[in-house]
């Protein structure tokens, strides 16, 4: 027989940056909860529906060395996801979940967990997972409230229409101009669109990261802006994301390009400066490409 089982999380912080936290909870939660979850690797897809992830799990859940799961939902526009365990838990012979985060206000949410389940002999409800999860929505939300922002405007000498334009080249571009910074950009899904999945290979410039991979989230033609996030790739933050937007400069022909990045740093870490500066010398690049047309 079915049942069910649910649980409704009040959480200080706004549900678009606890669902943006949960784009990256298979950074986030073994580096803030590895008692319970020491990885997670993707056999199949990055995260969207129908992707297959196995779960190593921390030996404060003694009964399952990891669950492969399957990614049922995914939806950005009602911060929905869902997912079915598929193997690694004889408890039951089904489970499946569903997370939603309903803004109440401008800066708190409610976190809503319901399970679907079969339990095998006298087994009971699955109170067990539903305590986990609720650590789960806490360190997620204790993740946005550590969030920090840095900015940056670089003032170029070509217009934005251009830049932009160079922009969409970026990926053949950059590591022609900047190859000790970037060696190559291969996409292992889509070809820039949202939702894109990239591996770009870093030069001998950044040794910290042989090689970052990073989802495309937005790429808006109408405001000459674009938005990624790090999946990947660079142990110093738990997360990391950065939006660019070009607009006119004050001078006629001239573009202001804004870097934004949005980040969670490991322990002590700085401001990511050294990203930063990269981002100008991007920007620079772009610059000087237009010029050599």
């Amino acid at each position: 027989m079915v049942h069910t089982l649910s649980h409704t999380e009040s959480l200080q912080c706004s549900s678009d940056g606890i669902w943006e936290a949960c784009k990256h909870a298979d950074e986030i939660l073994p580096a803030l909860m590895p008692d319970y979850f020491t990885k997670s690797v993707f056999l199949q897809g990055h995260g969207e529906p129908g992707s297959i992830r196995i779960v190593k799990m921390g030996p404060a859940i003694g009964h399952a060395g990891e669950v492969k799961e399957r990614m049922d939902k995914f939806e950005d526009s009602t911060k929905t996801l869902g997912y079915t365990v598929l193997e690694g838990d004889p408890r039951y012979s089904s489970f499946s979940a569903e997370m939603k985060f309903l803004p109440v206000g401008e800066t708190s949410c409610e976190a809503i967990w319901t399970a679907t389940y079969e339990p095998v002999g006298d087994m009971g409800p699955p109170e067990h997972i539903k305590q986990i999860v609720v650590l789960v929505f806490k360190t997620l939300e204790r993740a946005v409230l550590a969030r920090k922002t840095l900015s940056h405007t670089e003032v170029l000498d070509a217009s934005p229409d251009a830049i932009w334009e160079a922009c969409k080249h970026a990926d053949e571009l950059l590591p022609k101009a900047m190859p000790e910074f970037f060696a190559s950009s291969t996409f292992l899904q889509g070809h820039g669109e949202p939702g894109s999945i990239r591996v770009v290979k870093m030069g001998p410039a950044v040794p910290h990261a042989g090689e970052v991979k990073e989802r495309m989230d937005f790429f808006d033609d109408a405001n000459k802006a674009l938005g990624y996030t790090v999946l990947e790739g660079d142990p110093r933050y738990h997360y990391f994301s950065a939006i660019m937007k070009f607009v006119p400069g004050a001078a006629a022909g001239t573009t202001n390009a804004m870097w934004s990045a949005t980040y969670v740093p490991v322990g002590d870490m700085g401001p990511p400066e050294h990203i930063k500066a990269i981002a100008i010398q991007v920007f620079k690049a772009l610059a000087g490409a237009v010029k050599a047309d």
